[in-house]
């Protein structure tokens, strides 16, 4: 048995097959296009990534400068206080001890006493308030970093 072709049959073929093949490599321009535009975005999108997260390393370093500082500052701070009320304690108990009677040693054991609280609540406070500062300081580069990040990355990706 014979296989017998017309050329209507044939030419109907050739045609489809044509179709076909422009069909696929249209298809195939199409989509190394859209690869192309894909890969272009994702590397645009890694080198922003990339110097936010440089600019973010920047920001802690600074944030650990500040804090390095204003720590040892506030340190020297504490040394001194202390240094000043070993003194004055010093100074009192030698007061109490030069005391002529009960009754005045008494006196000047409260005064050491008031003054002594009303220092440590005073010193105490301007630490806790300097301490606050210090965290407030120190935080500053980090906050501004995340508030840019939340500008930057908070919008829908087009």
């Amino acid at each position: 048995m014979s296989i017998t072709t017309t050329p209507k049959l044939t030419r109907t073929a050739s045609q489809s097959f044509d179709s076909t093949v422009a069909d696929l490599k249209n298809g195939a321009d199409s989509a190394t296009a859209a690869y192309g535009a894909v890969s272009e975005k994702a590397t645009k999108t890694a080198a922003d990534l990339t110097a936010f997260n440089r600019g973010t390393l920047e920001a802690l370093a600074q944030a650990g400068q500040i804090f390095a500082a204003e720590s040892q500052n506030l340190f020297r701070q504490a040394a001194e206080v202390g240094q000043t009320a070993f003194t004055e304690s010093l100074n009192n108990l030698r007061a109490i001890a030069s005391a002529k009677t009960v009754k005045e040693r008494l006196e000047l054991q409260a005064n050491f006493v008031r003054t002594s609280a009303i220092s440590a609540v005073s010193e105490g406070s301007r630490f806790a308030r300097a301490g606050i500062d210090l965290a407030e300081k120190a935080s500053a580069p980090i906050a501004a970093r995340a508030y840019l990040a939340a500008e930057a990355f908070g919008k829908p990706v087009v």
